[in-house]
């Protein structure tokens, strides 16, 4: 059997009241929650848990990727051709630098942006079962995963920075 953690769920009237609460749970070493707002909450961005995206690692592995990938057809072209390039013999590596390099930043960029656009997964999306639609009306709210003993901190830590409501979800 698979224990569950508990959820806190705190709303807020005020944006520098949620403010504060975002900034308690991270002096708290609170990583694991999200935030909900009716705005942007760009301006809260540094106070929100770090999330690493994997677009960067399928980007630098689609890089090399093309780099070889650009590098093997300059070589077969020319052993197929017998091309002579800058005067060398007809594979040689200085004058493929510059197609490898390009391949490089083409196949790295539109894999990133493919993936980027996959991950974002563009279109609708129903919201959870239990989302508060206040969230999308006139209030802020937080949403805590904790264990069971952490939550009576977690619910007075979010008390005491100006919530309207807390209760466990």
């Amino acid at each position: 059997m698979r224990i569950e953690p508990d959820r806190v769920r705190a709303r807020y009237d005020d944006f520098n009241n949620f403010r504060r609460g975002l900034l308690a749970l991270k002096h708290a070493h609170i990583h694991s929650y999200h935030a909900f707002g009716p705005t942007n909450l760009v301006d809260v961005d540094e106070l929100m848990p770090v999330r690493f995206s994997p677009v960067r690692g399928f980007a630098i592995f689609a890089g090399f990727i093309g780099l070889v990938m650009f590098w093997v057809m300059c070589i077969t072209t020319s052993d197929i051709y017998s091309l002579v390039v800058g005067g060398k013999p007809p594979i040689s590596n200085v004058p493929f630098v510059i197609p490898a390099y390009e391949g490089t930043i083409l196949s790295a960029a539109v894999i990133g942006f493919a993936v980027a656009l996959v991950i974002a997964a563009i279109g609708f999306h129903q919201p959870p079962a239990d989302y508060d639609p206040h969230f999308s009306e006139d209030s802020y709210g937080v949403e805590v995963l904790c264990r069971l003993e952490e939550r009576t901190h977690i619910m007075d830590l979010l008390r005491n920075t100006g919530a309207v409501e807390v209760h466990e979800v």
